[in-house]
C-alpha cells in the first residue's frame, strides 16, 4: 500500500508524491484535488481539521507556545481540555517560516547545499544527502559510502538528544547528564572529522569534505559507554514507568496518518528509506507497543545499529564528476525522526523548483493523535519520543510557486 509522502501546490493543481516503503516505489502526481488522505491537509499546512470538541464536552481551549519551555523551538499547540486530560490537539505551523524554497533557487548547486544544510541544523547530512540523491545521476560508490557513514554519526548525536530529554522528563539526573555527554563527544567527532559539529561542507556537488578521518575511533569508546548507560538506565522502574503505555499510537494509527520513521517502526510499521536505499544493507528495526518506550527502544537499537555501520567506512576525502540529473526528481533520506524529501527541479544545473518535506510535518500530528486522552504530565514524555523540530515541519508552508 502506498503512503502519501507529500503534497506541494504547483501551477494551480497538487503536485503529489506517494511512497511505497515495502519496494521503495515512488510516484509524482498532478491533481486537481487535495488527496483523500488523513493527512492530506497538514502536508499543505492546514491542521485545523485535527481538532475537534466532542460533543456535550465542556473542554476549554489553551494554546501551548509559541514560547514556551519544553517545545525547544517556535511553535505551538492548540489544545482541548477539561482540567488534566487533553481531549484534543493540534499542531500550529509556521512560527518557523523562512522561505527555504525561495532561497534555493537559480544558485549554483554547492550554494544550494550551503543554504539548505542551515535549514534545520541538526538534520544538516539527512537533507544534503537526498538533495544529492535527487540531483546526482551516475554516483560514485565511495563518496557514497562516506555520506552513509556521516549520516549515521547524524543519527547518533539525535537519538542521544532524545535519551537525555526523556531522563531529563523522568528526573533522572545521572542519566541525563551522562546520555548529554555522549551527544556533546559525538558533535565533537564530527568537528573533527568534518570541520563543523553538524557536518556543514561536508556533502558537496559530487564529493565529500573530510578533514580528519581517524576521528572516528573515538566513536569506538563511546559505543561501550553507551552500552553502559544503556543497561543502567532501562534497570530503573520509574523511568520505563514514566514511558510505558505513554502517547500510544497503534499500528493502524500509522497507516491512516501515514506516519514514519521511529514513529511507525515504534508501532511495528518498517517504514525506513534505507531498507530500499541502494547504498544500504538494512533490515528496519521495529517494536509493536506503540508507546513511548517502545520508540526508545527502537533508537536504543538503532544507536547499536549505526555504529555498526560506521566501523566497516573508511572516511576521507573524496571527489567526483557525476552527472546533472535535469528535469523534476526524487530524493529521499532516513533522517533520525524519520524520512525528509526533496522534490527537485533543474534547468541548466540549477535549481529551477524546490519541494521540501521533512517527517515532521507528519508526525506532529501522529503525536497529537498519540497523546490525545493523556495527562498533562505524559506530555513532554510523548513529544520527545518522537524526535520532532518546529524548523523541520516548516520548510514548505503550501503556497503557489
Amino acid at each position: 500500500m502506498m503512503a502519501l509522502s507529500a503534497v506541494f501546490r504547483r501551477n494551480g493543481n497538487y503536485l503529489t508524491v506517494w511512497l511505497d516503503y515495502d519496494t521503495g516505489e515512488a510516484l509524482i502526481r498532478k491533481e486537481e484535488r487535495l488527496p483523500d488522505r488523513k493527512i492530506a491537509p497538514a502536508l499543505i499546512g492546514e491542521t485545523t481539521p485535527y481538532i475537534r470538541i466532542p460533543a456535550g464536552s465542556n473542554a476549554v481551549p489553551l494554546t501551548f507556545g509559541p514560547a514556551a519551555g519544553g517545545l525547544g523551538q517556535a511553535g505551538a499547540f492548540e489544545i482541548l481540555t477539561y482540567g488534566e486530560r487533553i481531549v484534543s490537539i493540534r499542531p500550529v505551523y509556521g512560527y518557523k517560516r523562512r522561505g527555504i524554497e525561495e532561497r534555493l533557487i537559480n544558485r549554483p548547486l554547492e550554494e544550494t547545499i550551503a543554504v539548505l544544510e542551515r535549514a534545520v541544523g541538526n538534520f544538516a547530512l539527512a537533507y544534503t544527502y537526498a538533495f544529492l540523491r535527487a540531483v546526482e545521476a551516475n554516483p560514485d560508490e565511495d563518496v557514497w559510502e562516506v555520506r552513509k557513514g556521516l549520516l549515521e554519526i547524524e543519527r547518533l548525536y539525535n537519538h542521544f538528544n532524545v535519551i537525555h530529554k526523556l531522563a531529563g522528563d523522568a528526573s533522572q539526573k545521572v542519566a541525563t547528564m551522562h546520555f548529554h555527554w555522549l551527544e556533546e563527544e559525538t558533535l565533537r567527532v564530527l568537528n573533527r572529522l568534518t570541520g563543523h559539529r553538524y557536518g556543514f561542507g561536508a556533502n558537496v556537488p559530487g564529493g565529500v569534505r573530510i578533514l580528519d578521518g581517524r576521528a572516528v575511533e573515538r566513536l569506538g569508546k563511546l559505543k561501550e559507554e553507551f552500552r553502559e548507560l544503556r543497561e543502567e538506565l532501562l534497570e530503573s522502574k520509574i523511568f520505563i514507568d514514566r514511558l510505558h503505555n505513554t502517547c500510544r499510537l497503534s499500528r493502524e494509527d500509522v497507516i491512516e496518518l501515514d506516519a514514519v520513521g521511529v514513529a511507525a517502526r515504534g508501532s511495528g510499521v518498517g517504514r525506513d528509506v534505507r531498507a530500499f536505499d541502494r547504498f544500504y544493507s538494512y533490515k528496519p528495526v521495529t517494536c509493536e507497543d506503540g508507546d513511548a518506550l517502545a520508540r526508545l527502544m527502537v533508537r536504543m537499537e538503532e544507536i547499536e545499529r549505526s555504529f555498526e555501520i560506521i566501523e566497516g567506512i573508511d572516511f576521507r576525502a573524496l571527489s567526483s564528476d557525476p552527472e546533472v540529473r535535469e528535469g523534476l526528481n526524487l530524493g529521499l533520506a532516513e533522517a533520525p525522526h524519520g524520512d525528509v524529501l526533496t522534490l527537485v527541479e533543474l534547468r541548466d544545473g540549477r535549481v529551477s523548483w524546490i519541494g521540501l518535506r521533512g517527517a515532521s510535518r507528519i508526525n506532529y500530528v501522529a503525536f497529537c493523535r498519540g497523546i490525545t486522552g493523556n495527562i498533562f504530565t505524559d506530555f513532554p514524555f510523548g513529544l520527545h519520543s518522537f524526535g520532532l523540530n518546529f524548523a523541520d515541519a516548516d520548510l514548505w508552508q503550501g503556497g503557489e510557486e
